[in-house]
């Protein structure tokens, strides 16, 4: 199914349903007289594709309204990338792209908090931990993976192109080990046929000084016109000031 079909506005009469089927899940909507039954399931690689069983489904009593809305969404926790192999020379710029599967959402009558239904991602990412074993953060881990042209990006119907800028602003080449991304600061943007997130912009003064993150929209990567798919969870717009790398530490001794 194209995500496009899947997210926005659906109507359904009383006792109609709809069946969604998604790349790792199949998804199945009823409408009931004052309420909705959702039936999700887990398709692994090579499994058949389940009916929908609505007896075995969830059931959300919520009133008149026969209107469901579903929206994408970033993960609730942040995300991890484990960039070994990438070194950035003092002063200068590097911008790559990641890929962050995305979080759907389901709400009754419109997409706002006290609606939601159900929430679920469209792949399971391992959990993680970021940081200091004393001073740290669970996170997600996306992996090593990471392109250099965003034209070439190769994307899933349910992933998101997180184009990230790094400036090297310190007088040591930038070795990256492992780089935070804290999504709940991100905007989705519809650009053409791209899910594309805000621009990560980090700049890096040094492994024992405060560095800057700002989160931006891009017309390069966003697209001319601002098509907004899902706002970000920090409804602030702001983040506490964090640590945006971690380097492993060499605890052997070199005489």
């Amino acid at each position: 199914m194209d995500s496009k079909e899947l997210f926005g506005k659906h109507q359904f009469a009383v006792e109609k349903s709809a069946s969604f089927h998604l790349e790792n899940h199949q998804l199945g909507i009823q409408r009931d007289k004052d309420g909705w039954i959702i039936f999700l399931s887990e398709n692994k690689e090579g499994q058949t594709i389940e009916m929908q069983d609505f007896s075995k489904g969830e059931y959300y009593r919520t009133g008149k309204s026969n209107t469901l809305v579903i929206t994408p969404a970033l993960p609730e926790k942040p995300v991890v990338f484990k960039g070994n192999l990438l070194r950035i020379l003092p002063k200068n710029r590097f911008t790559f792209f990641l890929k962050i599967p995305l979080t759907i959402q389901i709400y009754h009558t419109k997409s706002q908090a006290d609606n939601m239904l159900k929430e679920f991602t469209s792949k399971r990412l391992s959990n993680t931990w970021f940081g200091n074993p004393d001073s740290g953060e669970p996170a997600l881990a996306l992996g090593n993976q990471f392109d250099l042209d965003f034209n070439q990006v190769k994307t899933g119907l349910f992933e998101a192109v997180c184009p990230v800028t790094l400036y090297n602003n310190s007088s040591h080449t930038l070795e990256l080990q492992r780089l935070i991304i804290r999504t709940e600061n991100l905007t989705l943007y519809q650009n053409l046929d791209k899910v594309v997130t805000s621009v990560v912009q980090i700049e890096y003064k040094g492994q024992d000084a405060a560095g800057s993150t700002e989160y931006h929209y891009s017309k390069m990567y966003d697209g001319e016109k601002q098509e907004i798919l899902a706002k970000p969870r920090n409804a602030s717009g702001k983040s506490a000031l964090k640590i945006n790398f971690h380097f492993m530490k060499n605890i052997y001794r070199i005489e």
